[in-house]
């Protein structure tokens, strides 16, 4: 895996971020083609992906998008331009209630809900047959395929796992945007003030109360707000818990893995990775640069994880490309 070194100008971990949500015209990415797919999950959860067509036999890489996007996200469809192109079948899932989905279920979506996701990689696999296939995400997403690489259950053929800028400590990110640059605060409000009252306009019944959490300003404060009323947890501690990733949260990690992370991340804070428990299946690249999912690598917007994401897969995937 080849050093990240932007230039000068572009090294601020706040350009990285925000010239990184900016479409860059890449062939790779005009030329991707996704057909939706309707995955039945445990407990009547329906989840939806978009996927590449393929012969048979090809290696699959399922992407998982962050928190509020969805698989028209910028950096997921780059990445899995880049992947289609290089020879691998991409799928990108949605999490519950992203990407226009909040009609699917009646329960809101929360970040501990890991059983369905589970359910819907191994329906991925089983629909796809492809030879070995791996898993891929970014930011929350990226919490969701480690947690993923630890689980029983896992489709054999999940062989690798690849997680850009994951949520390690819930609580402490939530701190980092509560309390950093306001752009990002108001960014993620506005965009989870927009889910909810998708939600609600789904189902008012079931959520009338809405509109509390509407006038909220922080995410910290948004979820106070939802714990107390739709979330089975506690309070938000006992919510943070459950997709926690310190101490031993990777510990029973049994794949290939490799997470790429940025020092200079203001989302996800980086001394929370030395919190996490070695293990000798995850290989953690803590780069001096790159933001939060960014990692630019000059300024006609070339991406460092297009490479860095082929040369992970090609070399894990059996039969590979």
């Amino acid at each position: 895996m080849r050093d990240f070194d932007p230039p000068c100008g572009l090294a601020s971990p706040h350009v990285q971020t925000i010239l990184a949500r900016i479409p860059a015209k890449t062939a790779d990415a005009a030329a991707l083609r996704l057909e939706t797919v309707a995955l039945e999950c445990r407990d009547d959860a329906r989840l939806e992906a978009k996927v590449s067509t393929a012969p048979a036999g090809t290696p699959l890489v399922i992407i998982i998008h962050g928190w509020l996007g969805d698989s028209g996200s910028w950096y997921v469809r780059r990445t899995a331009g880049a992947l289609n192109a290089n020879g691998f079948r991409v799928a990108c899932l949605m999490l519950r209630d992203h990407g226009g989905t909040a009609a699917h279920n009646r329960e809101m979506f929360n970040s501990a809900r890991l059983g369905e996701v589970l359910d819907a990689c191994n329906a991925l696999v089983e629909q796809c047959n492809p030879t070995a296939a791996g898993i891929m995400g970014f930011s929350l997403g990226g919490n969701f395929v480690l947690r993923l690489a630890s689980r029983a259950g896992l489709d054999h053929r999940l062989a690798a796992c690849l997680a850009i800028s994951p949520v390690v400590d819930p609580a402490a990110t939530v701190r980092a945007i509560d309390t950093g640059w306001l752009v990002y605060r108001k960014w993620f409000v506005d965009k989870w003030r927009l889910a909810l009252e998708e939600k609600r306009a789904a189902f008012p019944d079931e959520y009338r109360d809405l509109a509390g959490a509407m006038r909220l300003s922080t995410v910290g404060g948004i979820t106070d707000y939802l714990v107390g009323r739709y979330l089975p947890y506690r309070d938000a501690a006992d919510y943070y818990s459950r997709y926690d990733l310190r101490g031993d949260g990777l510990a029973n990690v049994r794949i290939a893995t490799r997470i790429i992370a940025a020092e200079d991340d203001m989302v996800i804070p980086g001394a929370s990775y030395a919190e996490v428990t070695p293990n000798d299946h995850v290989d953690l690249r803590m780069l001096r640069h790159g933001g939060h999912c960014g990692f630019l690598e000059d300024w006609r917007l070339t991406c460092y994880l297009d490479g860095a994401s082929i040369g992970f897969f090609r070399a894990r995937l059996a039969g590979g490309c």
